[in-house]
């Protein structure tokens, strides 16, 4: 248990006429009791305030004294306290036959009448009394805070709990959501892979290799606990297996651009198809091509968008293809669609070149 403030347990003497103040003050001192004098009722009031064991008050003090505002606090005291009185009256001053000591009574409440003259250990045994009940208040007051403390910690506990169940349930339902895109994903991939796919062993490679790509894009979000993944990161895995001992003919530069997980996995699919056709046909099928992606954050109205281009140089003259093959059809109409944005995929002769257009938020 907290020791007890000494400054809270002293006894406050409100006797201004006569000696009382000065005896009662040096009977107590005596007794080892701390206690203050107080030279009218503002003062008393002010020192209660400020902490108090009790306080000893001559009746002839409080005759003609405006009560109320002490009756005031003592109606404000919290549930804890009953803070006590000792009153000290002329002999015969008891309540059935002195009307002021009724009135004091009910004006404040926990009062003890002691008659005058009194024996010093009379008022060292009734304020000791005194003291250890204010005691009790000060502990039934720790135990109260302590139960308030407890229901705090709990309430907070049980808030803590509920927000782990509820984010539970998010990630479980997020994840049955991931899990079912993945496998569409990888459905569709299978399907139109060896449906363009000249032999067995051709869409053995092509699968393999557009699974690996997944997988990366899936790797760098779940280092980012599939809240999202930096543009920077998503192009630079999609493009690691492209990028041999001559990094500069695969370049990328634009500022720090924070990509949804859905956003960043069609990007990163888009990439690799632009990747594997270099390779095959475009820039990085020679030794002297070029691979720049540059992009940028355009203002707008709704909301801020990434333009991103895909532009090849210096590799073998570009001719425009009689038919579209699944990569350049999932770049321009499953990229756009699932970015709700604009693709456009150019074969200019001096080399592929793919923009993107699409919202950020």
């Amino acid at each position: 248990m907290s020791p007890i403030d000494p400054h809270s347990i002293r006894a406050l003497i409100f006797a201004p006429r006569g000696r009382d103040s000065e005896v009662a003050c040096g009977v107590l001192g005596e007794a080892l009791i701390c206690a203050s004098a107080c030279s009218d009722l503002s003062g008393l009031l002010t020192e209660i305030e400020q902490g108090a064991g009790l306080c000893v008050v001559t009746d002839d003090a409080l005759v003609t004294s405006d009560l109320s505002p002490l009756s005031a606090w003592i109606e404000r005291q919290p549930a804890w306290s009953d803070f006590p009185f000792i009153i000290l009256t002329q002999r015969g001053g008891g309540v059935e036959r002195n009307p002021l000591a009724a009135r004091l009574s009910e004006v404040l409440g926990n009062v003890t009448f002691l008659e005058r003259p009194f024996h010093p250990t009379t008022l060292v045994s009734v304020v000791k009394a005194a003291l250890r009940g204010r005691r009790r208040q000060y502990e039934a007051r720790r135990r109260l805070e302590q139960v308030r403390q407890a229901e705090d910690r709990l309430m907070a506990a049980l808030a803590k709990e509920k927000r782990s169940a509820e984010h539970q349930r998010l990630l479980i339902n997020e994840l049955n959501h991931r899990v079912k895109n993945t496998l569409t994903t990888v459905q569709s991939l299978a399907a139109q892979t060896l449906r363009t796919a000249k032999t067995s062993a051709e869409a053995g490679e092509a699968l393999e290799t557009r699974l690996l790509a997944l997988s990366r894009a899936h790797n760098v979000l779940t280092h980012e606990n599939w809240e999202g993944a930096e543009l920077t990161d998503v192009v630079s895995e999609a493009l690691a297996p492209y990028r041999g001992a001559r990094d500069e003919r695969v370049s990328f530069t634009g500022p720090n651009v924070r990509l949804a997980p859905g956003m960043a996995l069609a990007l990163a699919m888009a990439l690799h198809e632009l990747a594997t056709n270099a390779v095959k046909y475009g820039a990085l099928s020679n030794n002297a091509g070029m691979v720049d992606i540059v992009w940028n954050v355009l203002d707008a109205p709704a909301a801020p968008r990434l333009a991103l281009s895909w532009t090849e140089s210096d590799g073998p003259p570009v001719t425009r293809p009689t038919r579209r093959g699944f990569g350049s059809r999932l770049i321009e109409r499953s990229l756009a669609r699932d970015l709700d944005g604009a693709v456009h995929i150019d074969f200019a002769p001096r080399g592929v070149i793919c923009t993107l257009n699409a919202p950020l938020a």
